[in-house]
This record gives C-alpha cells, sequence and structure tokens, in this order.
C-alpha cells in the first residue's frame, strides 16, 4: 500500500487528527499496515532552511555511520529532459539573500547562517515547481564506483527524513513516526538512487556474502532497496552493483 492510498483511508475513516486522540489513532493504523514506501523530498523549489539545518544536525549527531565523509545535497532532474545548466540556489529571508554554489555534477553545501535560521529563510531554486528533487549526498572517499558503503546510505536516510519531516504534515509525519522513523524498520521501504541501471546486487561484509532479492531492484531499474534497519550487516558493508545492459 502506499502512502498516498494510506492517507486517503485515514482522511476517510476520520482518523486524522491535530489533537493527541488523533495522532493516537493515526499510528495505530500505520501499525496495522504492512509497509510504506519513500519515493522523494518534496519539490525543491520551495524549502525551509530550517529543514535543511535539521538535516545538518542529523548528520552531525549520526557522523559516526561515516565518519570519513561530508554532507552534500544533491539536485536531481524529474524529468529525463531537464538540465542542471542555469539552475540556482538561493537562501531568502527578510534580510538574508544568499546564493549557495551549485557544483556541476548537481551537489551543493548547504551553509549554516544564523540570521536565515532566525527569520525562518526558505531555500528556493529558480525553476519550475517539481522540475528537480533533492538528495543527501554522503560518499566516503575510496568507496569503488560500482558501490555504496551501507553506513553511508544510513546516514543518507537520517538526514533524509530530519529534514522531510520538517516540512512534512502531520498525517505523514506521524504515520512514518510510527514505524520508528524510515532508516530502522523493514515495514518502510525506502528507495535509492542507482547510478545507472540496474540488474541487482549483493552485499559484501568481510566474508559474508548475500545477492539481493528480486524485489529489491525496482522495475524501473534506477531505484533499489537495502536492508538499512538490519544491524548484523555494519556500516562498512559495501552494496556491490551489477548494473544492467540498459542504458
Amino acid at each position: 500500500m502506499t502512502l498516498p492510498l494510506l492517507i486517503a483511508m485515514l482522511l476517510a475513516a476520520g482518523a486524522v487528527s491535530a489533537q493527541e486522540a488523533g495522532a493516537a489513532k493515526d499510528a495505530d493504523a500505520a501499525r496495522e499496515v504492512g509497509t510504506v514506501q519513500v519515493n522523494a523530498l518534496r519539490d525543491p523549489d520551495f524549502k525551509t532552511y530550517r529543514a535543511f539545518v535539521a538535516g545538518l544536525d542529523a548528520f552531525d549527531a549520526k557522523h559516526t555511520l561515516a565518519p570519513a565523509a561530508d554532507l552534500r545535497f544533491l539536485l536531481r532532474p524529474s524529468t529525463p529532459n531537464a538540465s542542471i545548466e542555469g539552475v540556482t540556489i538561493r537562501i531568502a529571508g527578510n534580510e538574508t539573500n544568499m546564493a549557495v554554489p551549485l557544483a556541476a555534477d548537481g551537489t551543493f553545501a548547504m551553509p549554516r547562517k544564523q540570521a536565515a535560521l532566525d527569520e525562518e529563510a526558505e531555500v528556493i531554486l529558480n525553476r519550475k515547481k517539481g522540475s528537480f528533487r533533492w538528495r543527501p549526498s554522503v560518499h566516503t572517499p575510496e568507496v569503488p564506483a560500482n558501490a555504496r558503503r551501507l553506513g553511508d546510505l544510513r546516514l543518507e536516510c537520517e538526514v533524509r527524513w530530519a529534514v522531510d519531516r520538517k516540512d512534512m504534515g502531520f498525517t505523514k509525519r506521524t504515520i512514518i513516526s510510527a514505524f520508528g522513523g524510515p532508516c530502522r524498520t523493514a515495514r518502510v521501504h525506502v528507495l535509492q538512487l542507482a547510478p545507472r541501471a540496474l540488474a541487482g546486487y549483493r552485499m559484501v561484509a568481510g566474508e559474508r556474502s548475500e545477492t539481493a532479492p528480486a524485489d529489491a531492484v525496482r522495475e524501473d531499474r534506477t531505484t533499489y532497496m537495502v536492508p538499512l534497519h538490519d544491524a548484523s550487516w555494519p556500516d562498512e558493508t559495501l552494496v556491490e552493483f551489477e548494473f544492467s545492459e540498459q542504458k
């Protein structure tokens, strides 16, 4: 069951309320469903600076998941024809008007600026709503190009959840929180972006190696799921990709 459908069912049943009683009903309903799928961050042309600062805080708090990595954010086109060329990002408040440098690969670092936080500033993209999506980008140096480190993916998830929940509606936030957050339960499916079309992957930790189940790679071959919640796989585990002939 997808999250929008779940929310629609809750609304139809009168289970959503801003009061504590409504929150309890939402939590109970969330526990009863099988899974929730987490796809992408909200449209990036209008997002609060406070949400990004929450992501910076989560990165600092969970940095031991990827101690050698820095935090950047990545802009990904929502449509194949969208280009990063000419895209600008700025932090805008009553007094703040600050450009955020965007690299050619679509990544950027979000600066800390107390004045922007005090002003409840927004992070604004000069593109039509829905043209691009945000993702955290955490990459430990020297990880092979055909792999991702599991601790990096776990930290990306923690940052993404911290950013998303600040701007997320009450119902979505309550449902996902009822599972303990998206990064620590098998009941929330967090989709990862593949570097290119995948046929599958295997997880490797020392002498332990397991091929991912067939449904771990989605039908579009551009996204996949890994067991972020499974503590039996250490943070140093490598997710090694098998790329598809499809480009």
